[in-house]
Formats: C-alpha cells, sequence, structure tokens
C-alpha cells in the first residue's frame, strides 16, 4: 500500500476497551492517499462492560428453544443494557441450538470460566482423544468479566453463565454491542454465523467517529 502511494497505520485494538462486553482482538488498517497518518482512537477510560450486564435482562430460555419475540425478563441492571434495549419492551432473534442430553450433562459439571476440563472423563469418550481439546471448547462465560471471543459460538459450545445451554442469537449479539432493535434473519445457522463474523458495533463506532474528524 505503500509503494502505490498510501500513507498507512495500523493497531490492533480490543473490543473490551471501547465498551464491548467482550475482549475480541482485530487489527484495523487505514491508509489515506492524501498523507494524512491516522491517529486511533484510544481506549475508553471506564470500567469494562460485563457478561451479567449485558444478558441479565434477556429472556430465560431452554436448550433448543425457538421464539422469535419475547419479554424481557426484568429491567436494565446496567447502562449498557438501557443502551441496548432503546425503551423496548420485547426482545427478537430468542433462538438457541438444540443440543443433546449428553451435551447438556457435560454443560451441568462447567463452573463459570470453566471449559472442557472440568467434564468428567466418562462423559467425553466418543472423542478420539479429548485431552487435546481446544481450550474455548465448552467454555462457560463469567458474569463479572467480559465475554471470551464470539467467533464461531455454536461449534465451540459456549454456555450461558447462569443456564445449561448454549447461546441464544440475541444473547450473543448483546455481547457484540448489537442493539435489541437490529433484527438477524435466515436459518438460525446463519443467523449465529452472522453475529458471530461481525465487527462490533460500538468497536466500527469508535474508529468511524475518529475517521470523521479528518477532513480533506
Amino acid at each position: 500500500m505503500n509503494e502505490i502511494g498510501y500513507t498507512v497505520n495500523y493497531k490492533i485494538l480490543n473490543s473490551s476497551d471501547f465498551g464491548v462486553p467482550q475482549k475480541r482482538e482485530r487489527i484495523f488498517i487505514v491508509g489515506s492517499l492524501h498523507g494524512i497518518a491516522f491517529d486511533f482512537p484510544l481506549a475508553m477510560a471506564v470500567n469494562a462492560v460485563t457478561v451479567g450486564d449485558a444478558l441479565s435482562d434477556l429472556p430465560i430460555l431452554q436448550n433448543g428453544q425457538v421464539s422469535d419475540k419475547l419479554s424481557y425478563s426484568g429491567k436494565p441492571s446496567s447502562d449498557y443494557a438501557r443502551l441496548m434495549r432503546g425503551g423496548l419492551k420485547e426482545v427478537k432473534n430468542n433462538y438457541v441450538s438444540k443440543n443433546s442430553d449428553l451435551v447438556i450433562d457435560r454443560y451441568s459439571h462447567v463452573p463459570q470460566g470453566g471449559n472442557w476440563k472440568n467434564i468428567p472423563d466418562k462423559l467425553m469418550m466418543n472423542y478420539k482423544d479429548h485431552s487435546r481439546c481446544h481450550g474455548g471448547i465448552y467454555r462457560r462465560l463469567s458474569n463479572n468479566i467480559p465475554s471470551v471471543v464470539i467467533g464461531n459460538y455454536r461449534k465451540n459450545m459456549l454456555i450461558h453463565p447462569t443456564q445449561n445451554r448454549g447461546l441464544s442469537v440475541r444473547e450473543a449479539a448483546r455481547l457484540q454491542s448489537f442493539p435489541d432493535n437490529f433484527e438477524f434473519v435466515g436459518p438460525i445457522n446463519q443467523q449465529q454465523q452472522q453475529v458471530g463474523d461481525a465487527v462490533p458495533p460500538l468497536l466500527a463506532k469508535a474508529v468511524f467517529d475518529k475517521l470523521m474528524q479528518y477532513t480533506i
């Protein structure tokens, strides 16, 4: 990019530094054809938003539940939840993948912050060598810290912090900082992919707000 005339700056940004309840590091590259050296936004000087801040007011769901529109479980308990709700009375995309009874049994053994290592060996016998599982498999989220990366959260078997099930589309969207009025469409696996592949909106906003400060 330098060779064809761009002034390029890059930086690794962590979404949890910009009000997103998720530790997600990604590299951002900004190039200018006008000789501008872009100065990336600084981390917000506030306490990190936690999983509990993000999810506590969302509906209580069951394994495999598919409910497009439901009432919230209570009032928003954090500024972040109030921001995401924006005055709505009901929330959409309450879709949870259906897991087998064996998988749900595995979930029950994992504490907040734990992973597959907390599951008894007798429940992992269908793995050729479960000791080689990735540390992100069967991870139960912790209420008091930001989430791990929301990527392919169905495949990774990310577990709700207090309920023995996977994350709903809306819960994953909350952890990505999508407002509740943003509706995902298509089959559930496509909705899950849309959420996991996205740049967290609050992080994107921070970068573009900074870009808008530059005039040519």
